[in-house]
């Protein structure tokens, strides 16, 4: 009933700002200008889309492809260019990116790595994906603080509450990563206040999902130590992963034959705008990354462009990347099922499908991947 009250609020607040958003575009174009400027764009420059973000899927790909190589449960890269896809499906269409994770974690299982390796292995990810994009908002405040100003009262709020919130969480992952010792009276502590505030808390059950998390990152941080260039090598990817999404407005303000803004300002902007919007419990960031875009690429493109200009990054990085998705899920799906069919069951001597339960997960990545 929860999970019900809850997708409606979160369903009904993706639809009023979608809403909105709409309502803000037809109100200073009409439907025919905002068709005539889509169709000014030169679409030989909007094709670079295509393979950037191929490779923004490609890099998260690559990070799992040495984690799991490193934890001795390596897959080929195809398949874990299956479990990226699968991630950024799932992520876009549920509140917070929390259904990315699992998912990935459920689809490695399938091919037989254990569910433990697997949450390290997102672990991990998320800890590379969200230092990236603090690291890329410190450079983008350091490069372009003047376009902090253009973003206006409302966003930088949520841009200040933004970077607050992935400074705590890398923060927090790097404390249970290093020192388990705090970490674990940091949890301690907490649970003990809420149970004072709640005193019907089950506060031994709290204690055990919190020792299990530990024990995760425990493990996290033997495999660093054993092999210390793999967080540096997936940072550096999660990086890239981030530059072939920020970087898309650009491409878009090319495609529209403008001028005057540098690549770096344009890209800083977006990370900006991505971090104001990235913690926001909807799906895909769908209603809110709009409305910031419109709102911080104004200056940029200008009051006649900037809606077509959302419309085409969102699309471009976003959408078509979803529906791009979804299809390769489906054909994953349908070519798993004909392989299940065509193995022989285990009464007629065949091996039996081997099957892998999921115990624990990572803690979803705030934001995957739900880039403006």
């Amino acid at each position: 009933m929860k999970d019900r009250v809850k997708n409606f609020l979160c369903g009904g607040a993706v639809c009023a700002l979608l809403a909105w958003t709409v309502f803000t575009i037809l109100k200073e174009q009409t439907p025919g200008q905002l068709a005539h400027a889509l169709l000014s764009a030169d679409g030989r420059i909007l094709l670079l889309a295509l393979p950037l973000m191929a490779l923004y899927l490609c890099c998260e790909a690559g990070a799992t492809h040495s984690i799991l190589r490193a934890l001795g449960c390596p897959q080929p890269f195809r398949r874990c260019a299956y479990y990226s896809c699968t991630g950024f499906f799932f992520s876009t269409i549920t509140p917070s990116a929390s259904g990315g994770q699992p998912a990935q974690v459920v689809a490695m299982g399938r091919d037989g790595v254990p569910a433990a390796t697997g949450a390290l292995d997102m672990l991990l990810v998320t800890i590379g994906y969200n230092t990236a994009a603090m690291g890329w908002g410190i450079f983008a405040l350091v490069t372009a603080s003047g376009f902090t100003e253009q973003l206006g009262g409302r966003v930088g709020i949520l841009l200040g509450v933004g970077l607050a919130v992935f400074a705590l969480l890398d923060a927090a992952m790097f404390l249970f990563l290093f020192l388990p010792g705090p970490a674990r009276r940091l949890l301690y502590g907490g649970i003990a206040l809420l149970a004072k505030v709640r005193p019907g808390l089950d506060r031994i059950a709290l204690e055990e999902k919190a020792d299990a998390h530990l024990a995760e990152y425990r493990r996290g941080a033997q495999l660093i130590r054993r092999a210390p260039d793999l967080l540096v090598r997936v940072l550096g990817l999660s990086a890239l992963q981030l530059a072939c999404s920020y970087v898309m407005p650009y491409v878009v303000y090319r495609a529209f034959g403008l001028s005057g803004y540098s690549m770096g300002q344009v890209f800083a902007l977006q990370a900006l705008c991505a971090i104001a919007v990235g913690y926001l419990p909807l799906p895909g960031s769908a209603g809110a990354a709009e409305s910031v875009f419109l709102r911080g690429f104004l200056l940029i493109f200008g009051d006649a462009l900037v809606a077509p200009a959302m419309i085409l990054t969102r699309t471009m990085n976003c959408y078509l990347v979803l529906a791009a998705t979804a299809v390769v899920l489906a054909v994953g799906r349908r070519v798993r099922k004909r392989t299940l069919r065509a193995q022989p069951s285990a009464g007629q001597g065949g091996p039996a499908p081997r099957q892998t339960g999921l115990k624990r997960m990572a803690p979803p990545a705030l934001g995957y991947p739900t880039e403006m």
